[in-house]
């Protein structure tokens, strides 16, 4: 029986499989929440570029003008048609708006208008910008005038308490 092997030559047993995803699982539990908490302005600005392109594709296809609202003092936001009713989105309130989380909040950056309004001819009435903070963690969103690009991105840097 010199030629014989057996399972344990050769691989791993069941326990030890399981432990490591055991292990493995913990470790991902631990790195998730802490990576959610970073993320939270990431979120709201990419749920904001979600409203801005619906709120752009509403114009040039009902030719009517489309404002993105935003209130800094609040920490809000909403989407309002010509006529200045709201546009229907998931998670707004009856009015419109859209709340920050807990913790986040607009600043507004100077020279730069925090609202701005789409155009049925596919641009936007003027350049406008803001930040969304959230702990040490600052994205801009912003929309070229002339081509009404809207864009989110993380800002490098410190954020001073």
């Amino acid at each position: 029986m010199a030629g014989r092997r057996t399972l344990r030559d050769g691989g791993f047993s069941l326990i030890e499989a399981v432990m490591v995803a055991a292990i493995a699982l913990v470790i991902f539990g631990m790195a998730v929440p802490a990576a959610q908490n970073n993320d939270i302005a990431g979120t709201v600005a990419r749920s904001m570029v979600s409203d801005a392109v619906r709120a752009r594709s509403y114009s040039r296809r009902t030719w009517e003008a489309v404002t993105m609202q935003v209130d800094t003092v609040n920490d809000r936001w909403r989407t309002l048609r010509e006529d200045g009713t709201p546009l229907s989105s998931i998670g707004a309130n009856e009015n419109g708006w859209h709340s920050l989380p807990l913790g986040a909040e607009f600043q507004v950056i100077d020279g730069m208008p925090s609202d701005l309004v789409f155009l049925p001819n596919g641009r936007a009435s003027q350049s406008a910008a803001i930040h969304v903070i959230f702990g040490n963690h600052k994205w801009l969103l912003g929309v070229d005038g002339l081509s009404a690009r809207i864009r989110a991105e993380p800002i490098h840097e410190t954020v001073e308490g």
